[in-house]
């Protein structure tokens, strides 16, 4: 029997941090998108073993979701689970059961793909596609580029360290505004108001870096500032931040290329994807 399945992994515009309980007791939003960048995850089963493969076309602890992609590929090849909501869920619970400090947007963005506004309240999900207009994804698709730090990024860690701020109470105005930036950025597509998004992604960039130390440095600084040089008018720091991936919003998307050896991406909105079952 060979099973091989893929998911994207995503990018997340605002809200990240909000999905974790405790703090969506007080109700957390994520608008994230999932991109043309995968985890493919191969089952071979024979008499004799049992293997199981993975690859990406993307760096692991990129801040983009891929440990969260990787876990709904490896339990889609291991279940015969096909409902990709519920998928999300049992990964979510996986995940919990071995201490790891997260939420669900990841596995969420892995399963369905698209562009979606996410809310949680306690255990519950909201789910909100936003069926945008082709010449709207195109136009983003030509602003938005991801820069690789090199820092791995290790998600549990840092929002380990901002959970527990919040629960000292230390951010939590932070994290309140980091979630109405993102109901304002979905707000601002379906008006198709560009501008005002790129702006909210910079606030986002300023709320997050007030949430813990670890969330940015040096070397993060610097990159964001090549990017403003170079023709990027916003950028923020993919998941929790720490290292991993810099999304930058562009007028010159090419200049800032040139510059720095970028990931160019398209939107994905198939999600999770059985590609062989013999």
């Amino acid at each position: 029997m060979i099973k091989i399945v893929k998911a994207p992994v995503r990018i997340d515009f605002a809200g990240g941090t909000t999905d974790i309980y405790p703090f969506t007791k007080l109700g957390g939003a994520v608008l994230n998108a999932a991109i043309n960048h995968y985890i493919v995850g191969k089952l071979i089963a024979t008499k004799k073993k049992v293997s199981l493969e993975y690859k990406a076309n993307i760096p692991t602890n990129s801040g983009l979701g891929t440990s969260g992609a990787m876990n709904v590929v490896w339990l889609s090849l291991i279940t015969n689970e096909k409902n990709k909501i519920r998928l999300a869920e049992k990964v979510y619970k996986l995940e919990q059961s071995l201490g790891f400090t997260g939420g669900k947007q990841d596995q969420y963005a892995a399963a369905l793909g698209g562009i979606n506004f996410l809310e949680f309240k306690n255990d519950k999900v909201n789910i909100t596609r936003l069926n945008l207009k082709k010449q709207l994804i195109k136009e983003l698709e030509s602003s938005l580029v991801l820069y690789y730090t090199g820092k791995p990024h290790f998600s549990s860690s840092v929002n380990k360290a901002m959970i527990t701020n919040f629960i000292k109470g230390k951010n939590i105005k932070h994290l309140i505004r980091i979630r109405n930036i993102a109901k304002e950025m979905k707000s601002c597509l379906l008006k198709k108001d560009l501008t005002t998004f790129a702006d909210l992604m910079n606030e986002e960039l300023k709320e997050r870096t007030k949430l813990h130390k670890e969330v940015t440095n040096k070397k993060i600084n610097k990159l964001i500032d090549i990017g403003f040089n170079n023709g990027a008018v916003a950028a923020k720091l993919c998941g929790a931040g720490g290292g991993g991936s810099i999304l930058f919003f562009c007028n010159n998307k090419r200049k800032l290329m040139k510059k720095l050896k970028c990931i160019d991406f398209k939107f994905d909105f198939s999600g999770l994807q059985w590609i062989s079952h013999k």
